[in-house]
């Protein structure tokens, strides 16, 4: 098996077609895309400061020798891309045959280029390719991952410690969301997190669900009855936000 490294492919015939699709291919593809893998399947989740980097795993299918490859991971549609990565290293492909190669390549998603919260969401691998016959391939809007808006709690805090059994525990925390607008982490009030308890030898289990108020302040009262960790749980939006568990506080009922 042989590894190539695309290095300054792009300066070649891949670069003037930049990410426009190309025009049709006569009867036969020679070349075609398979087997797309995206941070190992894994949602891409986004905060405010350092870039978030991942790797795109392809297969390119090729009838005429494989010339140049790479790999772009964008918002919006095809040809309205509302954001887009920038690669953090040449791809790199490694021949299973003499038409096939398995490709990989290191991106990354800089917040500070990210301006709107809307982004969040599902993005496209778009897959460009071109081969010794100067035949240019490009394909996109068929390999979704989520691009997520990273979440932060603050360690959860349980008061009076210890507690006498019976007696009334107040349990605080706060949950806040990375602000692409913004580049800052934000609370935000109306989000359902779980406040959760685990005994002694036991497992967390839900014992109420609260709402953040402003801010994304979190409290709760609950009644002591038994010695172990209290937690707030925020299970995230699927669809824009990731989750996020605060570091749990043990208390002692006496």
């Amino acid at each position: 098996m042989r590894i190539r490294s695309f290095v300054g492919a792009l300066c070649g015939a891949l670069a003037l077609s930049a990410l426009a699709v190309p025009a049709a291919q006569a009867e036969e593809n020679p070349i075609t895309f398979s087997s797309v893998a995206i941070n190992g399947g894994e949602p891409l989740v986004v905060g405010t400061g350092t870039p978030k980097q991942f790797r795109v795993h392809y297969t390119v299918h090729h009838i005429n020798q494989l010339y140049s490859s790479r790999a772009t991971l964008y918002a919006g549609g095809l040809d309205t891309r509302s954001a887009q990565t920038r690669p953090v290293s040449e791809p790199s492909c490694q021949d299973l045959s003499a038409t096939v190669a398995r490709c990989v390549q290191t991106l990354a998603i800089d917040p500070k280029s990210l301006v709107d919260n809307g982004v969040a969401g599902t993005w496209h691998v778009y897959l460009q390719a071109t081969d010794a016959d100067h035949n240019v391939v490009g394909k996109g809007g068929l390999y979704p991952t989520k691009v997520l808006r990273a979440s932060t709690m603050a360690r959860t805090n349980a008061d009076p410690e210890p507690v006498v059994k019976g007696k009334t525990l107040t349990i605080t925390g706060k949950l806040a969301h990375a602000d692409w607008t913004t580049h800052t982490y934000t609370g935000q009030a109306g989000k359902p997190v779980a406040l959760q308890f685990r005994p002694d030898g036991g497992s967390y289990t839900t014992v109420k669900t609260v709402n953040t108020g402003s801010g994304g302040a979190l409290k709760a009262t609950v009644t002591a009855n038994t010695t172990g960790a209290w937690r707030w749980y925020y299970a995230g939006d699927s669809a824009a936000v990731n989750g996020a568990i605060a570091v749990g506080d043990g208390v002692v009922v006496e």
